[in-house]
């Protein structure tokens, strides 16, 4: 990739290994500025709830499967937050789930942007960096 798709990216995943292939996918194709990687979806709420609007993501890569907070919860809970928050911040789901009631669930999930299967790739990321250029073209 030429240039940074987004100033600031987070990725929420439970699993340490799935958490480390996309990080480094994002690091080596030159993603984003800044990474902020998170293992719970409460920490990661958490960040948003008290970030400075500055410091908020452009994209959220979020897995679906986790304990305590599952994916399904983050979406609600953000769907709850101030406009600043939901209006910057958009979410691509990533998941190793196949089941198709929970891409129903998604494609219907007004902050989701995108259903993607793990793990990330050069190919998926160029797909979301040409997506994410019409939307601001726009």
């Amino acid at each position: 990739m030429n240039r940074e798709c987004a100033d600031i990216v987070m990725l929420i995943d439970d699993n340490e290994i799935d958490l480390f292939i996309n990080q480094k996918v994002i690091e080596f194709c030159r993603f984003t500025r800044k990474l902020l990687t998170y293992h719970s979806a409460r920490e990661a709420l958490q960040y948003l709830l008290t970030a400075p609007e500055t410091d908020i993501p452009d994209l959220i890569f979020l897995d679906l499967n986790m304990p305590v907070i599952d994916g399904f919860r983050f979406l609600y809970e953000f769907s709850q937050f101030p406009d600043h928050v939901r209006n910057k911040a958009s979410i691509i789901v990533l998941s190793s789930s196949d089941n198709m009631r929970d891409k129903e669930k998604i494609e219907v999930n007004p902050d989701v942007i995108k259903f993607l299967s793990k793990p990330l790739n050069d190919q998926k990321l160029e797909q979301i960096k040409v997506m994410v250029q019409k939307t601001q073209d726009v």
